[in-house]
């Protein structure tokens, strides 16, 4: 389970260090992909081939043909350097308007990559609405 929140910044070659707690988790491979609104996610291999597979399921063919082609085309399998980073891409970190400071974030079952300030207006909108939420 990936837990917690994290502030790190992109280098200038667009490398991001992964929390050292993840790190193990993304040892077998992990996939890279756009996320729901303004973010990155980050699957373990296993988890990424068990969410598609949720996702397709319910799906007519338009919107199968609609979901894969927003997906995966822009999807793409990353791996850790000997320093714990990986690369963004810059078409990946351009749809998240990634360019320095980003808060990476445990979300259960993946990771999310977001703009640090977009990520403190989204967690503001969320304390406002906490009513809703049913901690």
């Amino acid at each position: 389970m990936f837990l917690g929140e994290y502030e790190h910044t992109l280098d200038a070659k667009g490398r991001l260090a992964v929390p050292a707690k993840f790190r193990s988790q993304m040892d077998k491979g992990a996939v890279l992909s756009k996320g729901m609104g303004t973010c990155l996610s980050i699957y373990t291999l296993e988890r990424w081939e068990e969410k598609s597979n949720e996702l397709v399921a319910g799906l007519t063919s338009d919107d199968l043909r609609d979901f894969e082609r927003r997906v995966y085309p822009s999807a793409c399998e990353v791996e850790l350097d000997g320093q714990g980073r990986m690369l963004v891409p810059a078409k990946l970190r351009a749809y998240a308007k990634l360019e320095g400071e980003v808060t990476v974030a445990g979300v259960r079952d993946h990771i999310e990559i977001w703009d640090r300030s977009a990520w403190q207006t989204y967690q503001e909108q969320l304390e406002s609405e906490s009513n809703k939420i049913p901690f």
